[in-house]
């Protein structure tokens, strides 16, 4: 069918160009509740995504490019769908850009071969590790847990000569831990990604996640703090990836006039007292989850300059932009990479100091970098005691903080970020509940 989508592209002659990607998905799911596995299944997906571009022209007469997309699932309708692609491309009116040109396509580490070649019996594995991991603690009981485990195909083919095929293999899995004593329940929710189950470390956070939920009972409201906050692990790269360096890396939010960075000058707004930060956008990292051989336009992978010493670089650029801008076309944005820091963990965890364990969701303003998120659970760490608390926001700028941090020397990997895996934000706010 993709050869039939692409000659019936061809024959139109109203067209500046196009491309189609035959994506393919199959793996397994698992459900379970306390006591038993609930449900397996085999899942299997195939589609055809069609993107258009199609000359117009704007208000003022001049040349523009319109474009339009469809979807197209095994046995439609090619003609229609087409036509309803191009006839919404005839309604917009963009500045002239191209397509990608055929280029030399990296080869990006994106496969669990295990999970490749039997979804089914990997995700059903993973599931008894969970469950195994949680029986061992008597005072935690697993409440519910899901894993899925597919392998996506994408065949990109588009009007410039453009014809590339990559697969990667994606491993989720969810669970919830529940505690009682008397009339008190309390719980914790984790969820986690990965491209390879090895990387899920599936007793580790089980043990460490079976912790958490039983320091709730002891948990005091959250005190109000103004100063060392530390993060590690997957909540410092929640905190890193959260959209911002994404946002005002951008070449379309530099084109609209959003982001107000310049290459040369530094990403701060303020003095910067902590060490110096360097960041790649990366979509190269070795079984990174959002790593790619090319994105969704065909451009290929890179690993990206974005700031070095504090000081912008690069932006990221999709072709459009970088057209608009006459920038090197980069590709899709990729995972965070961050150069390792000069400090041991241990000395950024030195008294006294907040640590944040859990956010209920970190979702920071991409254009201002402001945000105030509220604690899931938190610890305190002062005069030889670790005071678990809950509740309250951390509340802050995410460039500011970063102007003021100070990172590890060793690193770690989490998925969608690389670099190191403690941070001391050495100067910022806990909004309390408690004086």
């Amino acid at each position: 069918m993709l050869d039939q989508i692409v000659n019936s592209l061809k024959e139109r002659k109203d067209l500046a160009g196009w491309t189609v990607r035959h994506i393919i998905t199959r793996g397994a799911q698992v459900y379970a509740v306390p006591q038993q596995v609930e449900a397996r299944r085999t899942v299997t997906g195939e589609r055809y995504r069609i993107d258009v571009l199609r000359q117009t022209s704007g208000l003022d007469g001049n040349a523009a490019m319109g474009s339009g997309d469809a979807t197209i699932l095994p046995g439609g309708d090619i003609s229609t769908s087409i036509e309803k692609a191009v006839l919404v491309a005839s309604l917009v009116s963009n500045p002239v850009h191209t397509l990608p040109g055929p280029a030399s396509i990296p080869d990006v580490q994106l496969i669990d071969t295990d999970l490749q070649s039997d979804s089914a019996t990997v995700t059903m594995d993973a599931m008894d590790r969970i469950r195994t991991a949680a029986s061992k603690n008597p005072d935690v009981g697993l409440t519910a847990a899901e894993c899925f485990g597919e392998t996506h195909t994408t065949h990109l083919v588009n009007s410039r000569g453009m014809d590339a095929e990559q697969e990667a293999t994606e491993i989720n899995i969810e669970f919830v831990l529940h505690s009682q004593r008397g009339e008190t329940e309390v719980e914790t929710f984790r969820e986690m990604s990965a491209r390879r189950v090895a990387d899920l470390n599936i007793e580790d956070e089980i043990s460490k996640r079976g912790r958490h939920t039983l320091d709730l009972f002891e948990a005091t409201t959250a005190p109000s703090w103004q100063g060392p906050v530390v993060l590690r692990d997957d909540v410092l790269a929640t905190f890193i990836t959260s959209g911002i360096l994404q946002t005002l890396g951008s070449a379309g939010s530099k084109y609209a006039k959003i982001s107000p960075w310049e290459i040369g000058k530094s990403v701060f707004r303020s003095e910067v007292k902590g060490e110096p930060l360097t960041v790649w956008a990366n979509r190269c990292i070795p079984f990174g989850t959002n790593s790619s051989r090319f994105d969704e336009e065909g451009v290929p992978a890179q690993r990206l300059p974005l700031v070095r010493e504090n000081e912008l670089v690069n932006f990221w650029a999709s072709q459009r932009y970088a057209d608009y801008l006459d920038f090197p076309a980069t590709g899709a944005f990729g995972g965070v990479e961050i150069a390792p820091g000069t400090s041991p963990a241990t000395a950024l965890l030195a008294e006294p100091h907040a640590e944040i364990i859990q956010f209920s969701w970190f979702n920071p303003d991409t254009i201002t970098g402001d945000f105030a998120t509220e604690i899931r659970l938190g610890y305190l760490i002062q005069d030889g005691k670790r005071i678990p608390f809950r509740g309250g926001q951390l509340v802050g700028n995410y460039l500011d903080a970063l102007a003021n941090a100070h990172w590890s020397a060793e690193t770690g990997f989490f998925g969608n970020y690389l670099g190191p895996h403690t941070i001391r934000l050495n100067d910022i706010k806990i909004a309390g509940l408690a004086g």
